[in-house]
Parts: C-alpha cells; sequence; structure tokens
C-alpha cells in the first residue's frame, strides 16, 4: 500500500473521526442538561449495550472482509464472492443478536420509559448500524474510504442535530435514538449503493468461485475475529454497565462524562487504525516484517506525539472542562476524567498494533489476551466501583488499558516488530512533563474556568509543538512528505499552508535535535 494511498486513508477516517468528536463535543453537553444526569445515564447504557451487540451481530465480518479484499484487490472475482458471502454471514448474525437486543432492552426499560418503542427504536439502530459496517468492511478492502467516510459524517451530523431536536421537544432518551436511527437508515443506503456501484463497474471473468466456498475461510478468520471485538468492546462498555448497575443512574452519568471525554481524543489513533489493516495485509503475506516494523513505529510515533498533548489538556484542565462542558452538577466528573488519561494513552497506542497483529494472522492470541484481561477488568470494576463509584470504574479501566498495550507490544516484538523505537521516549517525557507544569501555572494565574481552558491551551500548544519541532519528535521533512501524500485538493490547500509556516519550521529545523 503506497504512501499516499496510507495517507488517503487516513485524511478519510481521520475526517470522519473529527467531524464525530466535534459532533459530539456539541451535542453530549446539551444533551446532559436536557436529559439530566439520570437521563444522560441511561443513554450512556444504550450506548454501551449497542457498541456490544454490534460486534456480534457483525461475525467479524468488517475486519476480515478488508483483510481478505486487500491481500487481493486486482482479483474481482474473489472481492465480490468476499462481499455476497460477508452479507450473508452479517445478515444471519444480525437477525440472532437483533431479537436478543430487542428483549434485554425491553425487559430493562427503567420506570417512566415505554418498552415497546425504546426496544423497536434501539434495533432499528443496530440493524442499519450493520449496513454501514458491511460497507466499510468492502469499501476499506478496496482502497475507497472516502465513500464511506462521508455518509458517515453526514450521518454524524444528522444524528446529533435529530436527537438534540427530539430531547428539545420532550421525547426523552426514546426520541433521541430515534433521531439516531433516522440518520443511518439514510447512512445504510447511500453506502449500500457505494458497494453496489464499485463491484459492478469493475469488469470480471468467471472464475468457478462461489459464496459457499468464501463462507468456511471467511468463517474461520471472522469468529475470532469477532470474539476478539465483543471481547474489546466489552472492555470499552462494561464499565458503564457496571456503573449503572452497582453505583446508580448518577455515578454512570458522571462516569458517562469522564469516559466521553478521555475518548475524544482518540481521533487520531481512530484514523490511523482505520488504515493499518489493509496496509499491513499485504507486507505480511509477503514477508516484508522490515517493512512492517518502520511503517508501525512511524505510525505509533505520530499518534503518541499528537494524543499525549490533548490528554495533557484533558489532565490539567480536567476540572475546568467538565465544569464548563457538562455544567456544575457534573463537577465530581473531574477525578474520574484524570485517572482515566494513563490508560487512554496507552488505549490510543493498541487502537494502532491490533489491526497489524489481526492482518498478521494472530486473532487468536489477541482472544486470548483480552479473554484474560476482560475478567481482570470486571474483577476491578466490582471491587472498586462499590466504594468509589465513577472514579473507581476510572481507575479500573486505566489499568485495564495499560495491560492491553503492554500486552499487544510484546506480541508484535515477537514478530520482530519494533513499536517504540522511533518515539524518543525520553524527550517525549520531558515535553510532556514541561508542557504540563506550563498549563498548570497558567490556569492557576487565569481562574475563571472558561478563559483558564482557553489560556492554558494557547500556552501549551506553543510549547508543545515548538518543542515537538525542535526536538525532533517530529521532522519538518516528515510533514512536507505528509502533505506531498494528500490527495488532490487537500495536497494544494496543504502546500499553501505549509508554505505559509514555512519560516518557523524552517527555523525549528535548523534547531532541532538529530
Amino acid at each position: 500500500m503506497s504512501a499516499k494511498a496510507v495517507s488517503k486513508g487516513i485524511l478519510s477516517i481521520g475526517s470522519w473521526s473529527i467531524v464525530k468528536m466535534a459532533t459530539s463535543a456539541l451535542v453530549l453537553p446539551i444533551l446532559a442538561r436536557m436529559l439530566g444526569i439520570e437521563g444522560y445515564g441511561q443513554y450512556a447504557y444504550y450506548i454501551a449495550l449497542l457498541l456490544l451487540a454490534s460486534q456480534f451481530a457483525n461475525v467479524g465480518m468488517m475486519q476480515t472482509m478488508t483483510k481478505r479484499i486487500a491481500e487481493r484487490p486486482e482479483d474481482v472475482a474473489w472481492c465480490r464472492a468476499v462481499a455476497h458471502a460477508g452479507a450473508l454471514i452479517n445478515a444471519v448474525g444480525l437477525l440472532s443478536v437483533s431479537v436478543v437486543v430487542g428483549l434485554v432492552v425491553g425487559a430493562t426499560a427503567p420506570a417512566g420509559t415505554a418498552a415497546l418503542p425504546i426496544a423497536l427504536v434501539i434495533v432499528g439502530v443496530l440493524m442499519f448500524d450493520q449496513i454501514w459496517f458491511y460497507a466499510r468492511g468492502v469499501l476499506h478492502g478496496l482502497r475507497y474510504e472516502e465513500r464511506a467516510a462521508i455518509p458517515g459524517m453526514i450521518g454524524v451530523v444528522s444524528a446529533g442535530l435529530l436527537g438534540v431536536l427530539a430531547a428539545a421537544a420532550g421525547l426523552g432518551v426514546t426520541g433521541v435514538f430515534a433521531g439516531l436511527l433516522t440518520a443511518n437508515f439514510f447512512v445504510a443506503i447511500a453506502c449500500l449503493r457505494a458497494v453496489l456501484k464499485v463491484l459492478s463497474e469493475r469488469e470480471c471473468r468467471e472464475s468457478g468461485r462461489t459464496v459457499s466456498s468464501v463462507t468456511g475461510p471467511l468463517l474461520r478468520v471472522g469468529l475470532p475475529a469477532m470474539l476478539f471485538s465483543v471481547l474489546n468492546m466489552a472492555l470499552c462498555s462494561l464499565d458503564v454497565i457496571l456503573v449503572r448497575h452497582l453505583a446508580g443512574e448518577a455515578q454512570a452519568g458522571l462516569y458517562a462524562a469522564a469516559i466521553q471525554w478521555s475518548q475524544f481524543v482518540w481521533f487520531i489513533p481512530i484514523a490511523v487504525e482505520g488504515v493499518m489493516l489493509q496496509a499491513t495485509a499485504r507486507l505480511w503475506t509477503e514477508q516484508r516484517v522490515d517493512e512492517v516494523s518502520q511503517l508501525v513505529g512511524r505510525l505509533v510515533r505520530y499518534v503518541v506525539v499528537g494524543t499525549t498533548f490533548l490528554l495533557l489538556l484533558v489532565a490539567v484542565l480536567g476540572e475546568q472542562i467538565v465544569t464548563v462542558y457538562f455544567g456544575p452538577r457534573f463537577a465530581d466528573a473531574a477525578l474520574g476524567l484524570r485517572l482515566l488519561v494513563p490508560g487512554a494513552l496507552c488505549y490510543a497506542v493498541a487502537r494502532v498494533l491490533w489491526p497489524v497483529i489481526q492482518a498478521g494472522g494472530e486473532g487468536g492470541h489477541l482472544v486470548r489476551l483480552i479473554g484474560i484481561i476482560v475478567p481482570v477488568d470486571v474483577g476491578l470494576c466490582a471491587g472498586l466501583i462499590p466504594r468509589w463509584g465513577a472514579a473507581g470504574a476510572a481507575l479500573a479501566t486505566s489499568i485495564s488499558f495499560a495491560l492491553v498495550a503492554v500486552g499487544y507490544v510484546r506480541m508484535l516484538h515477537r514478530r520482530r516488530v519494533q513499536v517504540f523505537d522511533q518515539v524518543h521516549l525520553f524527550r517525549w517525557l520531558l515535553l510532556s512533563m514541561g508542557t504540563a507544569l506550563a498549563i498548570a501555572l497558567v490556569a492557576a494565574w487565569v481562574t475563571p474556568p472558561l478563559l483558564s481552558i482557553l489560556a492554558g491551551s494557547v500556552a501549551g500548544t506553543v510549547l508543545y509543538w515548538g518543542g515537538v519541532l525542535r526536538l525532533g519528535l517530529v521532522r519538518v521533512e516528515e510533514i512536507e512528505l505528509m502533505v506531498r501524500s494528500l490527495p488532490g485538493a487537500f495536497r494544494l490547500t496543504g502546500e499553501r499552508l505549509f508554505g505559509y509556516l514555512a519560516p518557523v519550521l524552517l527555523r525549528l529545523k535548523a534547531a532541532a535535535w538529530s
């Protein structure tokens, strides 16, 4: 996969991720205020349930189709057979899981919420979401990430707007999810049309491959992928569910607020994660381990550098952020937010690594590792939540995320992939500590919460990113290469912006450490 294809994929998925994060950043505080702490906790509970159910319903087909198609994208007959078999498997999984989800939602609907409407709406969201998952699997494998990302961006914005309107109209949590259902319907139709167009516009000769001949190989990869995805999502979702049942709706609302802000920083790793499976699948097949190591090391460095800055702001300005963003009632979420920061950084790295491991054919090792860590996480939650509520869940999650990252790094090291060789850990740690101190001093000097956030962010941005270039954590040549790798109009815009910044960048380049 060429540098240009990797950049295009990262740009497409990154744009969707940024739009999703930005929309969430605008919508969630409005929903939190309109629904109240208990209503927001109920909303977070259903989101967690959907995230978990989606992995069962997909049967691992999104990752499996991406991997199989990316290995042989020029073989049109193979791609069509994989797409048809994947659709059949996904449909069977979806129908089975939809019944279970409907029963669970109906049985656990809280007092004051009609069971049948909320159950039907949640199942509808799940069904149309799966069509988008299926489309992503095919389009990502064929390296048309933008054809899934653009409808996804429109859908995210539409869902946020419709959800706010429903909450404002007094329709409660059911109305919010009805808005999501409407947006998902149009996204599903648009992406399904894109898949049909891509597969039909490419000529191919009859090959004798049938859906039944491909189904078995897909299931052999898909079932472990599904199990891994379920366990992985359980690691990210069970904490919200456990907080709700062990500490109540109010603590679930506080924890949802904390976890939401800790995850806002993941748009960079999400963008990189979205291309790693298709970028490394052929490299593993052709035994080009050194190229895998170079690619992983470079992208992990970018993820660590970019994510650290955002987490520093969250860690130092956590109390101000929560108060301004969610309101004074959510002030107690600040402790949980700070406890989540180390784990959030570890999981940012983990998100980049797991598709590489999966592309290398070690899905079974992923399942075994997560299968050990999920019970550890549940045990930690069971011990900490009854005593410390949302803060206990945050601590348990942070520890579990760190264990995941350590396990992934060890797996890749066994296959001679050096994950952190390009990171310059001492320089990174020195810069992070200095930036955190500077932000804290500015925040202490500027006391109004909103002004404190703005002043701390400006000071941190100047110091951190100047330090990144000065210390050689990211080189000016790399920025220039990334700009040149962008497709079409994005490259022209990037080159123009790079030209404006060139005098400053060249000075930093001359002074940078080697």
